[in-house]
């Protein structure tokens, strides 16, 4: 059993930095290197992990097609508007045709076997082929029936129907980052450190296996001027304590890969290190307890309502974020406002199940479904996500306990969770994160329809499956959002998934960071673009 974690943490009210930076006011200077602190990436070929470690590591040397606004381009941190990227220009001929023009003259690093030639419609078709037969996200592209290199500068992608999450995917990176044939004919694959050849703006140039990853400036970027910065290093620290150790310590200018403390370390950095900037920003992330509801005892809905109305959402919100969580934060998160269905707009019997509070209403639903001493069950998890995790499954644990159903918690080690437990591939229960996907799709779709990698909770379900597939059909935007809204409806007493409160992240660096800007996803390449070094 876990240990009784107490809920009565009192507030410490620290004033912290939340203004506007003033560096993109600024001219931006040139020169130096950039130090984050991080885990270990489980590996650094795109398509052979979804760990979001390895696609922000690798997304410093790749580009896509078509990319999201990032640094002074963005309106905001969930601006998911489409840029061109290696592809100048592209035009829907019909609604499931695409026709993509390159631009002429971008060039691979200069790396052997490449040698910084320059990129072709062929690399595109070769890459998106990869990423369609081994890519962990490849059910991204299950609309997609051929892609064609034209000719050297263009590229034909069609669909078998029309698909509106489809430039969204091909704009996030790194799943459909685009690589060179010879490394992979070299390497055998793309986890090798010099296999590392991209586009992006900057260069891998040596990676000492727990110790540190080094990335240099690429000169021959396509954005003219750009990045400002000299370098990336990334200092491999697996213990969070020794992250924000680094950090106060000026040792480090990022305690996390995208800047990321949580409410408590912020507050506890301001304390020690009241110059540093910490910024909070509602992130997309869903974090959420998951079930084998195709097996007993999580296949009958009353013992998913129960677990559901046995966490208390407000007392974990205050106690462990201050407050400033989101309580109703899935299926889709908190921080999608554009497609996010406000709670107050469904049916208040369905809503009480989804976030509501009530131990009475747990066991009498664990008795009706024929528990009435309720049962045992395992919850594996990985125990290195950032805090407040390691209270989460404490805490649920916890009060699951009260409730009847007794949990044995089963940590695992990165790399099994990464490529079990993460895909639905558990026994009974597990809980977690969700990647921070950046199309509604993923959090609907990806995670409800069977078969799908990211149903973790192995839903079968016909009469949301047909709601499913009319929303990713659907190209009008309006009708699109009536769709979403009426899965979000359906979906709020299911419990397919239980959903825990999600926190703000407060994006930390010392104030001599100038021009980084949070953006959802796993773009860290792209926010580095415009970051420079005030010293």
């Amino acid at each position: 059993m876990a240990r009784p974690i107490a809920l009565g943490v009192s507030l410490l009210v620290v004033m912290l930095c939340a203004m506007p930076d003033p560096g993109l006011a600024q001219q931006p200077k040139r020169g130096g290197v950039l130090r984050i602190a991080e885990r270990e990436a489980p590996g650094l070929d795109p398509h052979l992990t979804v760990s979001f470690l390895s696609h922000s590591f690798i997304s410093l040397a790749y580009s896509q097609l078509v990319r999201f606004p990032n640094g002074p381009e963005q309106k905001h941190p969930a601006d998911f508007s489409i840029l061109p990227d290696l592809a100048e220009k592209w035009e829907y001929k019909t609604p499931t045709s695409l026709v993509f023009t390159l631009r002429k003259g971008v060039k691979f690093h200069n790396k052997p076997p490449v040698n910084g030639r320059e990129v072709t419609a062929e690399d595109v078709k070769y890459s998106l082929d990869r990423f369609m037969a081994k890519s962990g996200f490849r059910a991204r592209f299950d609309a997609v029936q051929a892609i064609e290199a034209v000719d050297r500068y263009t590229v034909r992608i069609t669909l078998k129907e029309p698909f509106a999450p489809f430039l969204n995917h091909l704009a996030n990176p790194t799943f459909t980052a685009i690589l060179p044939r010879e490394a992979e004919e070299k390497f055998k694959d793309f986890n090798h450190p010099d296999a590392v050849i991209g586009t992006g703006p900057f260069i891998l140039r040596s990676y000492d296996k727990g110790v540190k990853v080094v990335f240099e400036r690429n000169p021959d970027y396509y954005m003219k001027g750009l990045p400002y910065l000299d370098g990336v290093v990334i200092e491999i620290a697996p213990d969070t304590q020794t992250r924000l150790s680094l950090l106060r310590a000026g040792k480090v200018e990022m305690a996390h890969v995208w800047g990321w403390l949580s409410p408590e370390e912020a507050r506890g950095v301001k304390q020690t290190n009241p110059e540093m900037v910490a910024t909070p920003y509602k992130v997309i992330g869903v974090g959420h307890i998951y079930m084998r509801t195709d097996q007993p005892p999580f296949n009958d809905v009353r013992v998913r309502r129960a677990v559901s109305l046995a966490i208390d959402r407000k007392a974990w919100n205050d106690a462990l974020l201050f407050g400033e969580g989101c309580v109703d934060s899935g299926p889709i998160p908190c921080a999608m406002t554009d497609w996010k269905l406000d709670a107050a707009k469904m049916d208040p019997a369905k809503v009480k199940t989804l976030i509501g509070y009530d131990p009475a209403e747990a066991k009498r639903l664990l008795a009706q479904a024929g528990f009435p001493k309720g049962f045992t069950t395992p919850m594996f998890h990985w125990p290195g996500y950032v805090s407040p995790w390691r209270s989460y499954y404490e805490l649920a644990a916890e009060a699951l306990g009260k409730v009847g159903i007794t949990v044995e918690l089963k940590p695992e080690e990165y790399g099994k969770y990464i490529s079990t437990t993460y895909l639905g591939k558990f026994e009974k229960m597990a809980m977690g994160p969700s990647t921070p996907f950046t199309e509604v799709d993923d959090f609907l779709y990806g995670t409800h329809f069977p078969e799908q990698p990211n149903n973790r909770s192995s839903v079968a379900d016909a009469e949301l499956n047909k709601l499913l597939v009319a929303q990713r059909r659907e190209l009008d935007p309006k009708k699109r959002k009536e769709i979403v809204d009426e899965i979000q409806r359906y979906l709020a007493d299911k419990q397919y998934y239980v959903y825990v409160p999600q926190w703000p992240q407060y994006v930390a660096h010392p104030p001599y960071v100038k021009g980084f800007k949070h953006h959802d996803g796993y773009g860290l390449g792209l926010r580095l673009l415009y970051t420079w070094l005030d010293k």
